[in-house]
């Protein structure tokens, strides 16, 4: 509101993603496009090779360890004889660790000996060993606490479990579970530091059509996303939908998990395909500036896709609870991936990984015509502009192929011939270096020159003109 009261944005020296309008004023001939995801050519990286694990994958929660200097892994592991006798647990959680985040090794472990098998990786089954499925595993903001440097949320037996660990392996469950009612969901938290709240994502209570019968040939309707909030992870809000499908979208989001990158809260979620009576999952992506609202692209195309006939996710690509794995240019995002849609037994599941050129998950693309983007106005506070861009690759690009950057300043609107805006001297379209590259952090220059100093403190706005290119964000770097 601040804005359009006319303050300028503060947006300081923070990376500012292009996947949403919130720092967009205008734009036109642009189209907003998900970005491009490359799967790991070996296959999946986790795969069922232990008489424990009927099915495993679902899930995959993945976080590097600085103290251990190894990548390590959290997924849910599935028993079907348990799950059909309704005796011992039928979900519990496996462990892997990696030096490399690719290839997986599985430790043997005490505590939780399966079927003969005296030492096992399986890490926790959960309260009174019954059940811990769809689980999170995260780092406590809060690392006062050396018994509380991992926290897990989890479905128990009872409800929505929390457990607390030293070291990822040996768990210890709270007095009781947060919620006392099944959310058959990867429920997880989000701590939001700028309000002192965590954010629990569930599926809601209430839901349009209540408990009404499944209309035929469809497997699910009725999961979704909601919200609660708590300042103590013990008193909790009236959970709340925040997204669920619209005209566009199928009527089921399995899977749900959200994270955040430079402010912006991204939302990773899977859609139940069911034509034709099937149960196949596909993975997209949403975005929202608070948790609570959400947006999503109008061509609603897939982040992650199922693979082809026959592969080993061509029925299942769904989201892991943890947030993409930064690794120098690129984020991993590790998923859940099944030949056959949910609910058909006895196929080999496992975890893939797909690799996204880092914050790429949607970007503003000019094609054959030329394409214009204004920023919001903001109050310039830094000395550099960098770029994450895409053009035509050389020697493909033509002389009018490329991006141009100017900055502007506002216009006395009050005053008929002052009423557009004014072009900073120096800093132009055609004083811009044409930028032809695909970069994460291009740093615009205009005639060879980069420094921004004379500008700080001045309420500006960027100006983008575009053809044959994609632009997925900017910061006015220190």
């Amino acid at each position: 509101m601040s804005y359009v009261r006319g303050e300028p944005l503060r947006i300081g020296n923070v990376v500012q993603l292009l996947a949403d309008e919130y720092v967009v004023e205008d734009r036109w001939m642009l189209t907003r496009k998900v970005g491009t995801t490359y799967k790991w050519m070996k296959g999946p990286v986790l795969v069922q090779d232990k008489p424990w694990e009927d099915k495993i994958g679902a899930y995959p929660c993945v976080l590097f360890d600085e103290k251990m200097g190894k990548y390590r892994m959290w997924y849910q592991c599935f028993d079907l004889t348990n799950y059909f006798a309704r005796q011992g647990p039928s979900y519990y959680v496996g462990y892997a660790e990696s030096d490399d985040a690719f290839n997986w090794t599985k430790p043997a472990l005490e505590g939780f000996p399966f079927g003969g098998h005296a030492k096992t990786n399986i890490v926790s089954t959960g309260r009174g060993g019954r059940r811990a499925s769809g689980m999170q595993v995260l780092l406590n903001p809060d690392q006062s606490n050396p018994a509380r440097r991992f926290m897990m949320v989890y479905i128990g037996n009872f409800g929505i479990d929390l457990a607390y660990s030293p070291d990822g392996l040996h768990w210890t469950d709270v007095e009781k579970p947060m919620f006392e009612y099944h959310s058959d969901f990867p429920n997880h938290l989000v701590w939001v530091p700028e309000q002192r709240l965590w954010y629990l994502y569930l599926r809601a209570p209430v839901r349009a059509a209540g408990t009404s019968a499944i209309p035929e040939g469809l497997r699910h309707v009725g999961r979704r996303l909601g919200v609660s909030t708590s300042s103590d992870l013990v008193q909790w809000s009236l959970p709340r939908m925040i997204l669920y499908p619209d005209e566009r979208g199928e009527p089921d989001y399995d899977n749900v998990v959200v994270f955040r990158r430079h402010g912006l809260f991204l939302a990773l979620y899977s859609e139940m395909h069911q034509e034709k009576g099937g149960s196949e999952n596909e993975m997209y992506v949403a975005t929202s500036r608070d948790g609570i609202h959400w947006d999503r692209t109008w061509d609603r195309k897939p982040l992650v896709s199922r693979g082809p006939e026959g592969s080993y996710d061509h029925g299942q690509v769904e989201p892991g609870t943890s947030p993409p794995l930064e690794m120098r240019e690129d984020l991993l995002i590790y998923y859940y991936a099944s030949p056959v849609g949910q609910g058909h037994w006895g196929a080999e599941t496992g975890v893939g990984v797909a690799r996204l050129r880092r914050d790429r998950f949607i970007g503003q693309w000019a094609g054959d015509q030329t394409g214009y983007l204004v920023t919001r106005q903001f109050v310039l506070e830094g000395s550099r502009l960098r770029i994450s861009c895409s053009s035509v690759p050389a020697p493909y690009y033509k002389e009018t192929d490329g991006i141009w950057v100017e900055i502007l300043e506002a216009p006395d609107f009050k005053k008929r011939e002052t009423r557009w805006e004014t072009k900073v001297p120096g800093f132009t379209m055609d004083d811009c270096d044409r930028i032809v590259t695909d970069n994460l952090a291009h740093t615009v220059t205009w005639k060879g020159k980069a420094d921004l100093s004379a500008l700080k403190g001045r309420s500006v706005y960027l100006r983008f003109k575009m053809k044959r290119a994609g632009l997925f964000g900017f910061q006015v770097a220190p």
